[in-house]
């Protein structure tokens, strides 16, 4: 018991007959002073003796602090009919209070007559009163105001007095020290009693689902452990963490089917990130509001080993995982918002739930908990199965590859390493062919989706043969961009051909679909036949050529300098159109383009010169 030592002292000090002097307890916000106290108080009550507990906390007036004494000392005299606002201290102390009880302003001198059972002697009996002040720093009197008032009780009353504070808050005031050597006789740093703190936190829950007995209390030692790595110190987030916890388990974790490790993990994590969110952990915090994969878990952090530095106070470890998405864990621990269809979901879909519905990949996934039987059972048949290339989705195919490339790099798959990457490479070029799979799709995951490194929340197999067919797939990746940029090349001709003016700005404006490819930030127009292009603006329209002309004109302009690369493109163009517009005078297709177009060529043209320029 860390307080024991200070828990002695008071009661030695509060049987004092005339100390002259105050006790601080001092302590950072949250370390647990308050809590002491309370359990003191109780420890007087039982003793019987009395105390009055003021709390200091926005108290801006002595009236107030007055007003509080006699709440206490006077419940039935404490209300807006009876209290003619508390004078001063010493009339308090001195029996002097007047009363009004018929509200019309006037000082009733018989008043105390007609409170039941009052007795006149009773208002005088305040001198065996232990006066407790709590959260002396949070005052809004001046602390040496505050202190010298509270010092009128010690030296002049022979009050004892408990104070109870953040001391390094106050020591940030002037002449704080020089009046608290007046006042104060004995200082004692307060240590956080964590346990005592858990087990008086608990009685406050609600308990309706036993919570406290059946997962608490077993699990005290592993929160209080986790609690104390944080270097939280602060008891407020304990409890806070606690009755949040509460509702969390009410809410989704009560279910009959719910297996014990899965409670216990979600409950490890649940604090651990509780504990770091409430003390403001950059990385923590960062994590939780970066956008990313929707289904992302958490497995990937510890694996990849590059985020989270500041949770290696947890000795954490790769099959660290609790399966909830980060999404989720956002709105469970920032938001308070407990998506319970979609964690159910997640969970169902988690490790812990591997029966014989599951897929063999799956189980496969989670082999270190496989005998050695059911291990060659499900490596079979899932090689097999991607023998005759039945994994159609690109992230699926690709968690497959990285689990067979893991299990042939640690020797636990008999195969060769080039005759296996091989099956890869034409099993994946299969699926393009095929059409299962498409550059739209593979554009979304890579480029929109924050992370690529996960199937329904299982994070992919690292290896360094993982990483050969990583770049394997960028490259034939980028070489498939280039065909589709070609393919979408044609597709602007086409729209200027057709008069499709709403294909010319989803193109090269953009579109609000994520899945959707566009050019407003890729040089298309490298890609696009040039005589082509020609051909189609001398045919077509007025209005096609105004929009064509517009986008062009408003393509160009700082922080899009990777568009620049179209300069010689376009300069190419306009000396084409100028051309056919100086032979054939007269028509209005050559109006239509130097008015539509070439003009905004120019300008187009100018707008980067004039950036390259100021860049330079």
């Amino acid at each position: 018991m860390p307080n024991k030592h200070i828990n002695e002292f008071l009661d030695y000090y509060t049987k004092l007959p005339n100390p002259q002097y105050a006790v601080l307890l001092k302590g950072k916000w949250g370390s647990g002073k308050t809590h002491f106290i309370n359990e003191y108080k109780k420890q007087l009550y039982k003793n019987q003796q009395k105390y009055i507990y003021v709390s200091l906390y926005g108290v801006t007036s002595y009236d107030e602090i007055e007003t509080k004494f006699l709440e206490t000392i006077h419940p039935k005299l404490y209300n807006k009919k009876t209290i003619f606002a508390g004078r001063i201290a010493k009339q308090v102390l001195k029996g002097t209070l007047k009363i009004d009880l018929d509200d019309d302003g006037k000082i009733d001198g018989n008043a105390s007559l007609q409170i039941p059972n009052f007795k006149p002697e009773d208002l005088l009996n305040t001198k065996d009163y232990i006066l407790i002040f709590d959260d002396l720093e949070r005052s809004g009197i001046k602390i040496i105001d505050l202190l010298g008032y509270i010092n009128f009780f010690v030296e002049h009353q022979s009050y004892k007095v408990i104070l109870i504070a953040n001391e390094e808050e106050l020591e940030k005031r002037k002449k704080y020290r020089k009046i608290k050597e007046k006042l104060v006789g004995k200082t004692f740093e307060f240590k956080t009693n964590s346990s005592d703190a858990f087990d008086s936190f608990l009685s406050e829950l609600k308990n309706e689902r036993r919570l406290k007995e059946n997962i608490l209390e077993k699990e005290k030692s592993n929160i209080l452990e986790l609690f104390k790595n944080s270097k939280a110190n602060n008891l407020r987030f304990l409890r806070q963490s606690l009755l949040d916890f509460e509702r969390f388990y009410d809410e989704v974790l009560i279910s009959p089917n719910k297996k014990k490790e899965i409670i216990k993990d979600i409950l490890y994590w649940f604090f651990l990130f509780s504990f770091e969110i409430k003390r403001g952990n950059k990385e923590v915090l960062d994590l939780l509001y970066t956008e990313r994969e929707p289904n992302l878990s958490l497995l990937f952090i510890f694996k990849e080993k590059k985020e989270l530095t500041s949770l290696d106070k947890y000795k954490l470890d790769d099959n660290s995982d609790v399966i909830i998405p980060i999404v989720h864990w956002k709105e469970i621990l920032i938001n308070s918002n407990i998506q319970k269809d979609e964690i159910e979901k997640a969970l169902e879909n988690s490790k812990y739930y591997i029966d014989e519905n599951t897929p063999s990949w799956k189980k496969l996934s989670y082999f270190d908990n496989l005998t050695d039987e059911e291990f060659i059972i499900l490596l079979e048949d899932v090689f097999k199965r991607f023998q005759s290339n039945e994994y159609k989705d690109y992230k699926h195919f690709k968690f497959i590859s990285s689990l067979l490339l893991f299990f042939q790099e640690k020797e636990l798959l008999d195969i060769e390493f080039e005759k296996l990457f091989d099956l890869i490479k034409i099993n994946f070029k299969i699926l393009f062919d095929e059409k299962s799979l498409n550059m739209e799709d593979i554009y979304y995951i890579k480029n929109r989706v924050i992370t690529d490194i996960s199937y329904e929340n299982i994070a992919y197999f690292e290896s360094e043969n993982f990483e050969k067919l990583k770049s394997y797939i960028n490259e034939v990746l980028e070489e498939k961009k280039i065909l589709k940029q070609k393919e979408d090349s044609e597709k602007i001709i086409l729209a200027i051909k057709e008069k499709d003016t709403q294909i010319l700005l989803d193109l090269l404006e953009g579109k609000n679909d994520v899945r959707f490819i566009d050019y407003k930030n890729i040089p298309i127009l490298n890609y696009i036949n040039i005589d082509d292009l020609f051909n189609a603006l001398i045919k077509t329209d007025g209005l096609t050529m105004h929009y064509f002309g517009g986008i062009l004109k408003d393509r160009y302009y700082q922080g899009k300098e990777i568009l620049f690369e179209e300069e010689i493109f376009l300069k190419k163009l306009i000396k084409r159109l100028e051309d056919y517009v100086s032979k054939n005078r007269g028509k209005v297709s050559s109006y239509n383009l130097k008015e539509q177009i070439v003009k905004n060529l120019e300008i187009a043209l100018s707008n980067i010169e004039e950036i390259k320029n100021a860049n330079n």
